[in-house]
């Protein structure tokens, strides 16, 4: 007999012994205690008891009462196959399978959960038939077969689909017709979570870390924490009464926040194709394009007025400036995403810092910004104004342009 089962088996004895000596009352009832204990105990009757009492529980990886103690479904052993898709799901991760069943043979559980001295479970052990288990579980007083029968039958399949009111329920559109699923949980999984959680929060290199930013000191790794969980409980007092996974996590659990990402408002479009149809809001420089049109249209032409008017077009290109200098501040490279290869590269030069050594460089992309710019002007000019605009030449056009190239000149100087 290997040393764990050993172990385990003298460990179940003297836990017998001592949960009944209080009772004895001299030696002799003392002497028959312990002749009582080795009977119980030695594997001619163990081994054979405890393949009879496997059929009281069930392994399966999705309990159904953990939505409540009382529901009684099929037991269920989900097989599902491991995938790259990124989801933690049962089948991306390994984990052991659960019980629930009658407490008091709960220690025949216990005894398959062993790990023998090759690191496989005493179940793994039975289902490969492995001459170690053999030798274990070869006895006069019964065969090896039907101790192994007995034993298997914690695992044994269960064709019938029997659900519970008490599970949660939820019909689930197929085709013209519903579905109706009910909800269990991975309690495998659960469990796998709450061990991680609780190694990042509370392990001894987490302590020793949080000790350190407490003193003030430098720690070399530091450490990690998550916030926003939510504990739940399941089985209230009696968790043992959910699943074994459960009872040894006290009936507690973790649950991750799955709140909605909190996005930051975005007041400016990165543009697709053209930053001046796609990026601009017209309605925020109305304010300006009125007030440039009532100079325009002012009948007195003196120097004032043109001064005027000349500042209230430096007003809109250096609002316009203000939104270029939004789009820049996105993350260097935006712009070399295949979303965005239809915009024109003078553009993509202009507007990223990607590629900010071109727009050092480079002046071709000057001219086709400020061509498109003094355009953007006077169509939302016309825009604005509609039937009360002024029909401007040929002139306006380049007077325009003459301070887009030198606004556009001075941002350029200003990276050098």
């Amino acid at each position: 007999m290997s040393k764990q089962i050993a172990e385990f088996i003298a460990d179940r004895k003297a836990t017998f012994i001592k949960a009944r000596t209080k009772t004895v009352e001299d030696l002799a009832e003392q002497e028959k205690l312990n002749q009582e204990a080795n009977d119980r105990f030695s594997p001619a009757n163990w081994f054979p008891d405890a393949a009879r009492r496997a059929s009281q529980l069930s392994m399966v990886s999705h309990p159904g009462k953990f939505s409540h103690p009382s529901a009684k479904t099929s037991s269920i052993i989900a097989d599902c196959e491991f995938s790259y898709d990124g989801y933690l799901r049962t089948g991306n991760l390994s984990y052991a399978l659960d019980v629930f069943g009658n407490a008091a043979a709960m220690d025949v559980y216990k005894f398959l959960c062993l790990q023998m001295d090759d690191g496989r479970t005493v179940l793994e052990h039975i289902e490969t038939d492995s001459e170690a288990i053999k030798s274990v579980l070869t006895i006069p007083t019964a065969s090896y077969e039907d101790i192994k029968q007995g034993l298997l039958s914690i695992k044994q399949s269960d064709n019938s689909i029997k659900t519970d009111r008490l599970v949660k329920q939820v019909f689930f559109p197929v085709g013209d017709a519903y579905h109706l699923l009910s909800i269990l949980t991975p309690s495998g999984l659960l469990s796998v979570l709450k061990n991680r959680v609780d190694t990042i929060r509370f392990s001894d290199a987490t302590k020793e870390a949080k000790e350190a930013r407490k003193k003030n000191e430098h720690h070399a790794t530091g450490y990690d924490d998550l916030f926003d969980l939510t504990v739940t409980a399941y089985g209230g007092t009696q968790p043992q009464n959910v699943s074994v996974l459960n009872s040894q996590n006290a009936g507690r659990a973790y649950l991750l926040a799955s709140a909605p990402p909190s996005l930051m408002k975005r007041d400016i479009r990165l543009p697709t194709k053209d930053f001046f149809r796609n990026s601009l809001r017209p309605f925020l420089f109305k304010e300006h394009f009125l007030a440039l049109h009532e100079l325009m249209k002012s009948e007195i032409n003196n120097r004032i007025i043109r001064d005027q008017i000349s500042q209230r077009i430096s007003r809109i290109i250096d609002r316009v400036l203000q939104q270029v200098f939004k789009v820049r501040s996105f993350e260097i490279g935006w712009s070399n995403s295949n979303y965005y290869q239809s915009l024109p590269l003078s553009q993509r030069i202009w507007l990223d810092d990607f590629h900010l050594s071109s727009r050092e460089s480079v002046a071709d992309w000057i001219d086709d910004i400020a061509r498109n710019f003094s355009r953007w002007i006077l169509q939302t000019y016309e825009a604005t104004l509609k039937e009360t605009r002024i029909d401007l030449s040929d002139d306006e056009l380049t007077h325009i342009r003459h301070f887009v190239e030198a606004a556009i000149t001075k941002d350029k100087e200003f990276f050098q």
